[in-house]
């Protein structure tokens, strides 16, 4: 008869994509290059840091910022965009404007000293070359077509 259960912890690596930091990093990172203002819809949120998983998927998107109309039916739900908006919110690098998150001064400042330090530089330099042109009312557009 077993009376005693041991557990061993044993160092695992987790993916990059699934790390606090460059989640909240990357979301920050949208909010600077990507949108009016530093202020986005969650939504919105959710298309540009998916598209920027896949080299494919981020040729549509910069396919659908040239045309001026989003290449994507639907696209995932990642819940750790969720978890580093909500942690961004309680450091303040991040406020709600209406139903969208805005890009506080503390939130530029962190992303400007990852510009100088050169941290993530494919996914800056992806963001930067969308720049804004993926608007709310492209998404819109395609949410409204989900109803």
């Amino acid at each position: 008869m077993m009376n005693k259960i041991t557990f061993h912890r044993k160092p695992m690596p987790i993916l990059a994509d699934y790390r606090p930091l460059y989640k909240i990093t990357q979301v920050l990172l949208i909010l600077f290059l990507c949108s009016r203002g530093k202020k986005s819809s969650l939504i919105r949120i959710h298309l540009i840091s998916w598209a920027i998983k896949d080299s494919r998927r981020k040729s549509i998107l910069l396919e659908s910022a040239k045309k001026n109309k989003v290449h994507f039916g639907v696209w995932g739900i990642d819940p750790a965009v969720n978890f580093a908006l909500q942690y961004s919110l309680g450091e303040k690098l991040v406020e709600m404007s209406g139903v969208s998150y805005k890009l506080t001064d503390k939130g530029v400042n962190y992303i400007k000293k990852i510009g100088e330090d050169d941290i993530l530089e494919g996914e800056y330099s992806f963001l930067k070359s969308i720049g804004c042109r993926i608007t709310e009312g492209m998404v819109q557009s395609i949410v409204e077509e989900w109803e």
